[in-house]
């Protein structure tokens, strides 16, 4: 008998920082890129006759239906978050949806890890190393978009209770310790002694 596959993490055994921040890392989720025409209704229809929801076509949006989440990274590109493991079935049913039409389906899972980044000065550390306006008018709970932070390329979803971090894995480390040490160094209270 063949033992599993065990998924392995970067992050694995990585404290999270204190001083009011904490980083934890999102359970494994499967990950599949999609590119397609947007503007032709049949991509559009073979896309929610698989996920139960048209793809996001509005800039930095998600749409949900179930157990899948599609992020719009632009006009013609969406990122899916399937169950564990349950990016092989989606792949099956995208393809069989699509025919021949001209697309690209392609498996991501382990390119990335997602971690999960709350607390109320959250936005304070991201704001350190990140370009993008992180005001909720100009970056509201429930959007996402692709940028960088500390030079490493993210995905950035606003959660209603801070923000998930979808990063590459070669830099998933170097990141987690950023944030660690920008909140030792941002946030960490100034003792009474070193004050006057």
């Amino acid at each position: 008998m063949v033992n599993p596959m065990v998924k392995t993490s970067p992050l694995q055994n990585m404290a999270s920082p204190a001083y009011g921040i904490t980083l934890a890392e999102a359970p494994f989720v499967g990950k599949v890129n999609v590119r397609g025409n947007a503007a032709d209704p049949a991509f559009t229809a073979a896309f929610a006759s698989v996920l139960g929801v048209q793809p996001p076509l509005q800039p930095n949006t998600v749409a949900r239906h179930g157990a899948y989440t599609a992020f719009w990274l632009g006009p013609d590109e969406w990122l899916i978050h399937t169950p564990q493991d349950g990016q092989e079935n989606l792949i099956g049913a995208l393809h069989v949806a699509l025919g021949d039409q001209h697309c690209a389906v392609t498996d991501v899972s382990d390119y990335f890890v997602v971690i999960r980044m709350r607390g109320e000065k959250a936005d304070q550390i991201l704001a350190r190393a990140c370009p993008l306006d992180l005001h909720p008018r100009a970056f509201p709970a429930g959007g996402c978009a692709q940028t960088i932070f500390a030079h490493a390329s993210i995905l950035l979803h606003h959660v209603e209770d801070g923000y998930d971090v979808q990063v590459r894995w070669t830099y998933a480390q170097y990141l987690w310790n950023y944030v660690a040490e920008a909140a030792g160094n941002t946030l960490r209270p100034v003792p009474a002694e070193a004050v006057g």
